[in-house]
């Protein structure tokens, strides 16, 4: 099962989603044999891949166990969420904070679920112990168990032909072959993620896409942008890609959790192949005023 609309609601909610512009920029993707996502997060492309046979992974263990779950017993990831959400209906914000407690101890996908469901602005983020430490969300209960079960179902189809894995990127694109297709999704270059404490080492990364280049891997990458006043400018070697484009991807919720204004995200997009000119011309006609068509380049 995948779809064509244009929105799909999020079984996971992550920051950083590109559930706002995934159908727009699943249009680009060419047709290929297997599709990869080596930095999965929410996975708002995965309903929009278009390819059916596809591989998936994230260095967060309870993230891919959750993924696992879904994919293979939604019922129980449905009815673990219910009794944590009628357990915090009853006895208040307390709740949160003891399974956040637990969640800690055990790393347990039934409670991570229900932590970003409830959490502050759906921010997944852990303190240099590695100890998510987002707090409880005061004035929004939690989505409706009934509506994330019908969401839940939905994703559990969608993701049936996928396999997912607890992996750094390298080890997951290192099978990728000719007439693959990778969509990279890596925290902006440059930044030391809130989800593990390495950094996010550039040079190995711009190695493994030249690597993948030269075994005829095709990919699209959302890398470098800029959020307000913030700039993750970190452009790729021009010799690497063909296009890039610039997009408004949203709002960032950094800006909301710290109380300051609503902040556009705009970020760049790269492609190492060229798309039929048609999608060019679709994506010049509906751009927003913020966001920019660049020139091909030759890799």
């Amino acid at each position: 099962m995948l779809v064509t609309s244009k929105r799909f609601p999020p079984v996971i909610k992550w920051s950083g989603s590109k559930r706002s512009v995934a159908n727009t920029l699943s249009k680009y993707i060419p047709r290929s044999k297997r599709y990869f996502e080596p930095f999965l997060g929410g996975g708002a492309l995965l309903p929009f891949r278009k390819i059916q046979t596809g591989f998936a992974s994230d260095v967060i263990p309870e993230l891919i166990t959750l993924w696992n779950a879904i994919k293979t017993n939604p019922e129980k990831v449905s009815a673990e969420y219910r009794k944590r959400w009628e357990k915090l209906q009853k006895k208040g914000y307390e709740v949160f904070y003891l399974i956040r407690d637990s969640f800690n101890t055990t790393r347990n996908e039934h409670d991570f679920l229900f932590l970003t469901r409830t959490c502050v602005n759906g921010l997944i983020r852990y303190n240099n112990q590695g100890e998510f430490n987002n707090s409880f969300h005061v004035t929004r209960p939690g989505i409706n168990p009934q509506k994330l079960n019908d969401i839940i179902f939905q994703w559990h189809l969608i993701i049936k032909d996928m396999e997912f894995y607890n992996c750094d990127y390298r080890e997951l694109t290192s099978v990728a072959k000719k007439d693959d297709f990778i969509f990279f999704d890596p925290p902006y270059g440059g930044t030391r993620g809130r989800y593990t404490k390495e950094k996010f080492d550039l040079n190995i990364f711009f190695d493994e896409l030249l690597r993948l280049n030269n075994k005829g891997v095709k990919w699209i990458l959302t890398f470098d942008g800029k959020a307000g006043n913030r700039n993750y400018k970190y452009e790729l070697p021009l010799s690497l890609y063909c296009h890039r484009i610039i997009i408004q991807t949203g709002h960032s919720p950094f800006s909301k959790l710290m109380n300051t204004s609503i902040d556009n995200v705009n970020e760049s997009v790269y492609l190492n192949f060229n798309p039929p000119a048609e999608i060019f011309t679709e994506f010049a006609n509906n751009i927003s005023k913020e966001s920019a068509l660049f020139p091909a380049m030759n890799v």
